[in-house]
């Protein structure tokens, strides 16, 4: 693994805290972020804040997931890009995605119940207000929250 250099972790700082504009002033000044896969989405995630450019920021996002697709965080930065594209519902399937490598990553859980993401019902041919879904629904939730903790 590729370590980040002082300049790109404070690019990557910077992006967290959607400073997207003095962000990519410090990326354009250290070009050694395309070889770390999550400083890459950071950069794509500047692009898409600071120019709108987002099919190639989710390009750059989907090239950074290809070489760690175990890394909660890219797909973090490409559900918010997603988000800044007004594409709700590819941002809840990428986070969704993130949270299959990390249960407990809060950038991913955060945003899905800011963006009040709900799971599919657990039989699709019944209403999600039918008894059996909600009881089977509640159950679920329980096994998997007494899973992770």
């Amino acid at each position: 693994m590729i370590e980040m250099s002082e300049l790109v972790a404070r690019a990557v700082e910077l992006a967290k805290s959607e400073r997207y504009a003095e962000a990519m002033t410090l990326f354009e000044k250290d070009s050694t972020f395309t070889r770390v896969p999550l400083a890459l989405s950071y950069y794509a995630r500047c692009l898409a804040g600071t120019g709108g450019l987002f099919e190639r920021a989710v390009a750059l996002c989907l090239i950074a997931s290809e070489r760690e697709f175990y890394n909660p965080d890219i797909y973090y930065n490409m559900g918010c890009i997603f988000l800044m594209n007004k594409q709700k519902n590819a941002a809840i399937k990428s986070f969704r995605k993130g949270l299959k490598f990390d249960s407990n990553h809060m950038g991913n859980i955060r945003a899905l119940i800011e963006l009040g993401a709900r799971r599919r019902p657990v039989f699709s041919f019944l209403s999600r207000q039918n008894v059996v879904n909600k009881f089977l629904g509640l159950l679920a939730d329980k096994l998997e929250y007494s899973h992770i903790h």
